[in-house]
């Protein structure tokens, strides 16, 4: 068992989590500072500031509409929109009456979209308009009975700053859906509907989100969460990334996934920060967005670092209101370099953000203040949490310094599987979850993190965890980046093939495989490499393997 005691923080990082109102839902946090602190920005559009004041009035509207229409504790909405205001507003409004949220990504096809509204029981959804053909053509054969739609220029102001995305003004273009017992919109409900909700009395161990697993080990999984989950994970992400009320925080993540939503929606009501949020990522609208809404902090991740670095380097603007970025190495290593780079622009300080999952509302190590940048380092546990490294099949503790299986136990644990009690079974020992994660814990209590064991390759009776081997790969001075995956092999059972991207332009492909042969195990080094112009990535910006078993089944 690995935990952090209080005494072990690094100074100027808070030894425990900050809870102002106590242990009360986010959204009595909401409503607590759209009383006291009415005028205080919670959210800036792209220049509309959107007051704790009104998002509240907005909270409650919204929750009488929905009591109004008779949903009500237990009845689950679900969350079909890209980042916008009436995310955080539908958000709260259903969690005020008792309800469960289940954010769907809206690049969701048909199949997903019809199995989370049939694992949820969701008989109501929250989208953009634009999903309106997928939502009528998945309502027979799923509980959905009823659509509010949401559209941009509901928020936006006459002239967004930063310019918003291409997709963004199509989507305003398009036509509007008609009104009917069954669909209506945001802004109509907002308009219309008086802000007078009932007095709902949820307890901290209710279930208030309903939050998919991403489904790479079988169908999406819906990870039940309580209030008090959420309000952990919120607190200890406020206290390890410094906000207070003056924290304005530059959203583009998306917010349907644990994480961007942890950052985004939840992590600023604990201490009434803003929320500086854009719909969709673009470089140059990132850099127009620190220039003009003078953002304290923000999360992204390395293959973004490494799209901004040349503009801001070119910036002749004055960026220099950030204090903080945490960044999530999405495949690719955050390195000292890209921290000095990154420091030297923006005069903020730049580390990795943490590990996590879903099933632990993605917040369970931090790294400020440890000093490590480094492949695979993913900090110390936090507040009141334990990491055990464990045998895959016993799951009994390992020592110190050797790999095996990240488990976990945390006040922002699930609840279990939402109708899966054997999975639910499954996913745990002894209290801690199972991750399904390959990891190592040093003498100090310092987590690496090398990848999942489904990605494991298992060649002539050895395990080979690929962050292993591609953190060697990704030291030679022509790799830009670097993965592994496993081919097929009739005597090894699999050996190890290398898909690279060049930092030179051009590579010596045998040179390279004898290099390689010098650095690792004989068992370890990469048979055969390929060169791509870049590495395949899923809609999260991480390293999409199966993509790349295809890709070099096709290419090798």
């Amino acid at each position: 068992m690995v935990t952090t005691p209080p005494g072990e923080f690094p100074d100027g990082v808070p030894s425990e989590p900050a809870f102002p109102f106590g242990q009360r839902p986010l959204h009595e946090y909401v409503a607590q500072y759209a009383d006291e602190q009415p005028d205080r920005v919670a959210i800036n559009y792209y220049g509309t500031e959107i007051t704790y004041g009104e998002l509240g009035d907005s909270i409650d509207r919204f929750a009488t509409y929905l009591d109004e229409r008779g949903y009500g504790r237990g009845d689950t909405l679900l969350l079909l929109l890209q980042n916008c205001p009436q995310y955080v507003v539908a958000y709260y409004a259903a969690q005020k009456l008792g309800m469960r949220v289940s954010p769907c990504s809206p690049m969701s096809k048909e199949h997903r979209l019809s199995y989370q509204l049939s694992d949820g029981d969701a008989q109501i959804a929250v989208a953009g308009d634009t999903h309106a053909s997928l939502l009528e053509a998945v309502r027979d054969e799923t509980p959905l009975e009823e659509v509010v739609y949401a559209r941009f220029e509901t928020y936006l102001p006459d002239e967004p700053v930063p310019a918003i995305h291409d997709d963004m003004a199509e989507a305003i273009e398009a036509a509007r859906q008609p009104a009917s017992d069954g669909v209506s919109y945001v802004e109509t409900i907002l308009d219309e509907t008086p802000a007078d909700p009932p007095a709902v009395d949820v307890a901290m161990d209710d279930i208030c989100l309903l939050q998919y697993t991403s489904g790479t080990t079988g169908l999406p999984k819906g990870c039940m969460h309580s209030y008090e989950n959420v309000l952990f994970a919120a607190a200890t992400s406020s206290a390890l990334t410094d906000r207070d009320e003056t924290t304005r925080h530059l959203a583009v993540m998306p917010v349907f996934h644990v994480a961007g939503k942890l950052n985004a929606v939840d992590s600023p009501m604990v201490q009434g920060g803003t929320t500086v949020l854009l719909t969709r990522y673009e470089p140059e609208a990132y850099v127009d967005a620190l220039a003009a809404h003078e953002p304290t902090n923000g999360w992204i991740t390395t293959p973004m670092v490494r799209e901004l670095l040349p503009l801001l380097e070119n910036d002749v603007r004055e960026i220099d209101s950030l204090e903080s970025m945490p960044v999530t190495s999405f495949g690719q290593a955050l390195t000292e370099d890209l921290c000095e780079r990154w420091a030297g622009v923006t005069d903020s300080t730049m580390y990795e953000a943490a590990y996590g999952l879903t099933e632990t509302h993605t917040r369970d190590t931090f790294t400020q203040g440890l000093g490590v940048v480094e492949e695979g380092f993913v900090g110390k546990p936090v507040y009141d949490t334990d990491i055990v490294i464990r045998d895959w099949e016993t799951h009994e503790a390992v020592p110190r310094g050797e790999t095996g299986e990240i488990t976990v136990d945390s006040p922002s644990l699930f609840e279990g599987y939402l109708g899966k009690p054997e999975e639910t079974e499954a996913a745990f020992h002894d209290g801690y979850v199972l991750t399904g994660d390959i990891g190592r814990m040093t003498e100090d209590g310092a987590l690496y993190f090398l990848g999942r064991r489904k990605y494991m390759i298992k060649s002539s009776g050895y395990s080979i965890a690929p962050a292993e081997v591609e953190e060697v790969l990704k030291t030679h001075a022509d790799i830009a980046n670097a993965a592994v995956v496993g081919r097929d092999h009739e005597t090894k059972g699999s050996e190890v093939v290398a898909a690279v991207t060049l930092a030179n332009g051009s590579l010596a492909e045998g040179e390279f495989l004898e290099w390689a042969e010098t650095q690792l195990a004989a068992y370890k080094r990469p048979r055969d490499v390929v060169v791509l112009d870049q590495l395949p990535v899923t809609d999260m910006g991480k390293l999409d393997r199966e993509a790349l078993e295809d890709v070099i089944a096709t290419e090798s």
